[in-house]
């Protein structure tokens, strides 16, 4: 274990999460998180965080290795991880290597909220691999039916709260901490389902919104600047038409988010009545974000920055007070991170920056922060927001003056061929030549 070492890292993954400080009150309805808000008030949140990939695989190979998707080669879900990054470059396996007692359960690696293959968990973890029942698999019997995208079910007992995957993973980090023995330093990663759909929850989370409180953004009526790659590849899955759909589908997802965001409580408050409580850092991520009824759209897998922005939130004993960075930041900055609070460096092959320093007051808000979906790229830097298609084809978006990207500001801005040169160097650092593609789909 490297000298003086005494921090202990407790992260969360959430699965599909919106940025949702952003989401407060954006429709209409209050977003109910108050686990997340208490957690923030002691705590310092990145609102300007990106993912890496718009995709759960590809972004958690990305956060669990520091490696960019181009660097790795995991570009898509398909893809097995392991194939292309070796078990000992994930960076929980270094912690363990250096007197770490390396945890993890829940879906934190890609697997379909499956855990890794024994062989793979024994090279990362010290612990035993564990599977909890999903959500998907409640019988139709002890569930009910509330409408909107992917029908919004809930459990009509609260006898069933128990049988929810989060509640499964919360409870497994509760008896981890409860248990575990203080004098040796542990990395222990908590993987939640929600928000992911199909949005299933006990049903008293279904009716703490009233889907007629939900009111779409005045700014969507203008309509949004189309990209006809995006309609091909990520096609339109949701008729905002329908506007009662709507309001039950997004009811449905706040749901899902407020239940996760209530067991995430639960683990919060275990640590801090614990003896870990002074010396563990806490991280809070998500993959990827998600598109809520905006350009008719329900789903991931797109460039822009609803899917792209992440909730990142770290919680520093050592420096208990809010404080907001607004400055672009991007997932690839987990994993040095740790290493800079448990005293290792950094992996020789890692883009990402440690992010303490920012805990402590220093700033960088011109860095560009890059996303990848397959072949197209995305930048964010400044206020803009760059996205070069895979056939060649550009967005430039001013994200201050025009947060859900309705107009495309377009190659005659006096920033755009700036803007563009600092995405194609961002692409080249990340391992990634996206002029070669371009002339390839040409």
């Amino acid at each position: 274990m490297a000298s003086g070492t005494t921090k202990n890292i407790l992260l969360f993954s959430f699965d599909d999460a919106v940025a949702f400080w952003k989401y407060k009150t954006l429709f209409g309805a209050e977003l109910k998180t108050p686990n997340l808000d208490r957690i923030c008030a002691h705590s310092t949140a990145f609102h300007s965080a990106y993912c890496q990939a718009p995709i759960c695989g590809p972004s958690r190979a990305s956060f669990m290795s520091g490696q960019s998707p181009h660097q790795s080669g995991v570009l898509n879900r398909e893809q097995d991880v392991f194939v292309r990054i070796p078990s000992e470059e994930m960076w929980p396996y270094l912690l363990k290597q250096h007197g770490y007692y390396s945890g993890s359960a829940g879906k934190v690696h890609h697997g379909g909220f499956k855990p890794l293959p024994q062989d793979k968990h024994e090279i990362i973890y010290s612990d035993q691999p564990q599977e909890f029942r999903l959500d998907w698999r409640l019988p139709e019997q002890i569930r009910m039916e509330f409408g909107g995208y992917r029908n919004g079910y809930a459990t009509v007992d609260p006898k069933y709260d128990k049988r929810f995957y989060d509640y499964q993973s919360a409870t497994s980090a509760i008896e981890f901490l409860q248990t575990h023995d203080s004098k040796t330093p542990f990395y222990r990663g908590v993987g939640f389902f929600g928000p992911h759909g199909p949005y299933i929850t006990p049903r008293a989370y279904k009716e703490m919104y009233k889907e007629k409180a939900f009111k779409a953004p005045a700014e969507w009526e203008a309509g949004f600047a189309r990209s006809p790659f995006m309609d091909q590849h990520a096609p339109e899955n949701l008729k905002t038409e329908r506007w009662k759909h709507w309001k039950k589908s997004v009811r449905n997802y706040f749901s899902a988010l407020t239940h996760t965001d209530h067991h995430l409580g639960r683990v919060w408050d275990t640590l801090k009545a614990s003896p870990h409580a002074d010396n563990t850092v806490v991280i809070i991520i998500s993959d990827h974000g998600l598109h809520l009824g905006e350009r008719r759209r329900m789903r991931k897998t797109t460039l822009w920055e609803q899917v792209a922005n992440v909730p990142l939130i770290i919680h520093d004993p050592d420096i208990p007070q809010a404080q907001v960075v607004t400055d672009p930041v991007a997932l690839l900055d987990v994993a040095p991170t740790v290493m800079d609070y448990v005293g290792l460096p950094a992996g020789t092959n890692w883009l990402g920056r440690s992010l303490r320093p920012m805990l402590q007051g220093e700033r960088d808000p011109d860095r560009a922060v890059p996303t990848f979906l397959d072949n197209s790229s995305a930048i964010r830097k400044g206020k803009y927001r760059f996205i070069r298609y895979e056939d060649g084809t550009t967005q430039f978006f001013d994200l201050e003056a025009d947060w859900w990207q309705t107009t495309d500001l377009g190659p005659d801005h006096p920033d755009y061929a700036a803007m563009r040169a600092a995405h194609d160097a961002c692409c080249h650092e990340h391992g990634f030549d996206p002029d070669s593609v371009a002339v390839a789909a040409q």
